[in-house]
């Protein structure tokens, strides 16, 4: 929309949010303010620096005024369910996470990254197995982990392992499951999920795609009130005991507000970097072991061709590879397995999805 429009339409919801005011319509005043602050968080985007932070700055008053709002009687309910939804309260829409259980994957299945695993046993795994030594040495249990790096690097994979070596459930959370459009959702969202979460002994809550749900505040009103409750569950969260932790993943760490890496919260940052030789070493001859194989691979070789490919480039590596094998055995009739020339033809179709630049940019955030 241009910025004539929305002024239009800024102008017309808060004039009928301040008529259901004056009525005694609270809860429409309350949606008519919501989606005005909403509508001027937009202006606020296509402004110059100036103008956008007064924008921003009447967005906030906006939503201070519809918060301060009483409900209107009988109705109860300030939010607008869409047709079809959920049914009643925020619990029903989260139903997958009741069912959220111990994942199978371990340590061991996840390739190299033997310092991260050691950083998240010390951090999540030893408080609760070594109690008594954590408290004579008075160190503090409990807080958040964040793991960040090139995306395709097994961040959530170790997450899943860290779950299981803690015999913790694991409740893994994208943007998409608790954000919602409706006003007020994401937050009772936010609330079952943590309530869902304190009913084990021990739990992980995984933000996947961190930077989505904790990007910057300031800009969105929506997200500065999902911001603020998130910030508020992992206060109470992280602190009810040792079996209780949070795991966050991002592929980029820069755009995640700087108050959830306080101490508490995501203190403790985890760099997952690109695999090495050693974990690539590992990754290939995994792969090969799980397909049938007519001619001899040099590992080696494969290793040095796939310098600065992610755990996610291998295994589309081999399922390129393992293309050539299927043609040939569907176009035969005679089962065929991988060569080395398929590999080599794989390896000139695939190449390394993180480019330096971004590679840099990772091990300068690493190194500060």
């Amino acid at each position: 929309m241009t910025e004539d429009v929305l002024i239009r339409k800024f102008d017309t919801l808060y004039a009928s949010a301040q008529s259901s005011q004056n009525a005694g319509q609270y809860n429409k005043a309350k949606r008519d303010y919501y989606a005005a602050a909403q509508v001027m968080t937009e202006l606020a985007k296509l402004s110059g620096e100036k103008l956008k932070a007064a924008r921003v700055e009447r967005a906030k008053r906006i939503v201070a005024i519809a918060d301060s709002l009483p409900e209107s009687a009988p109705k109860k309910a300030v939010v607008k369910k869409p047709a079809g939804g959920t049914g009643e309260g925020a619990d029903d829409g989260l139903a997958e996470f009741k069912a959220a259980a111990i994942p199978d994957t371990t340590f061991d299945d996840v390739k190299g990254l033997d310092e991260a695993k050691e950083a998240i046993r010390i951090k999540m795994i030893y408080p609760m197995e070594h109690a008594d030594v954590y408290a004579a040495l008075g160190k503090k249990s409990g807080g958040g982990v964040l793991l960040y790096g090139p995306p395709g690097t097994g961040k959530t994979m170790l997450a899943r392992a860290a779950a299981h070596e803690a015999r913790a459930v694991f409740y893994a959370v994208k943007c998409s499951d608790i954000v919602s459009k409706w006003v007020g959702e994401s937050e009772r969202n936010i609330a079952a999920l943590f309530d869902t979460a304190r009913k084990n002994d021990r739990a992980i809550i995984f933000f996947d795609e961190l930077d989505s749900l904790f990007f910057k505040r300031g800009q969105d009103v929506h997200n500065d009130r999902r911001v603020n409750e998130l910030l508020q569950q992992i206060d109470g969260f992280a602190g009810g005991g040792a079996g209780l932790m949070i795991l966050g993943a991002t592929n980029n760490p820069w755009a995640v507000d700087g108050a959830a890496m306080r101490p508490g919260r995501f203190s403790q940052k985890i760099y997952i970097p690109l695999p090495d030789d050693c974990a690539r070493r590992a990754m290939i001859s995994a792969r090969l072991s799980k397909t049938r194989v007519d001619d001899a691979i040099d590992v080696e070789y494969v290793i040095a061709k796939t310098d600065g490919f992610s755990g996610a480039d291998i295994a589309e590596l081999f399922d390129r590879a393992t293309d050539y094998p299927l043609r040939r055995s569907l176009g035969t009739g005679r089962l065929s397995g991988l060569t080395e020339a398929d590999m080599d033809a794989a390896l000139d179709a695939v190449k390394p999805s993180v480019d330096a630049k971004t590679l840099d940019r990772f091990i300068a955030y690493a190194n500060e």
